[in-house]
């Protein structure tokens, strides 16, 4: 994995959004070390992803010491079920990155890559999906998915001239539904406002 560098003009508010994670992981007596994992363009703005990995232990190993897969365990927790508390950690830090002069500037948490993984494999998902409803010419409703998650297939799909996508169903039941642009939109679509992302 290539080090990334962060710009100049993000170092500071990084530190701050890193600082203030650092404080929160050490609270849970986790030991980590946080770096800068990228910028990338975001809807209002920049993006910019604080990556999160375990501390490999130093020195020989003892009996007493957890090893580093008892380390990456731990920060699992970090994780949560389907990324639930990642989720939770980045909305916690842009709430507090919001207060000052950080307009335009989003932060993301990924521990031990298991964002970029997941992000992968939603566009897979939306890519399969697609394929599916223009081969068989019908909508292809997925599973549930959480709003940050439902964002990436409807991004995903956003430029795909023969397909257009939308969420349905509410609460823990929202779906996203990929639907080929000459097919009628399912009845239950029709009535839905626009994508929420």
């Amino acid at each position: 994995m290539t080090r990334q560098t962060c710009p100049p003009d993000l170092v500071e508010p990084f530190k701050e959004a890193r600082d203030f994670l650092a404080g929160l992981i050490a609270a849970l007596g986790l030991p980590a070390r946080l770096s800068f994992g990228g910028v990338e363009p975001a809807r209002d703005g920049r993006q910019v992803t604080i990556d999160v990995r375990a501390l490999a232990p130093s020195g020989p190993p003892d009996r007493f010491r957890r090893d580093s897969d008892d380390a990456d365990d731990d920060l699992a927790i970090l994780i949560g079920k389907h990324g639930a508390m990642l989720d939770a950690l980045t909305a916690i830090i842009n709430a507090v990155m919001h207060r000052g002069d950080s307009e335009g500037l989003f932060f993301a948490v990924d521990v031990e890559g298991y964002r970029s993984r997941r992000i992968a494999t939603l566009r897979s998902i939306a890519q399969r999906s697609a394929d599916r409803a223009l081969r068989d010419g019908v909508a292809v409703e997925l599973s549930p998915m959480p709003p940050s998650e439902r964002r990436i297939i409807h991004l995903t799909l956003a430029e795909h001239p023969a397909l257009a996508t939308e969420s349905t169903g509410s609460g823990s039941n929202r779906r996203v539904v990929i639907v080929p642009r000459d097919a009628p939109m399912p009845r239950e679509v029709e009535d839905e406002s626009p994508p929420d992302y």
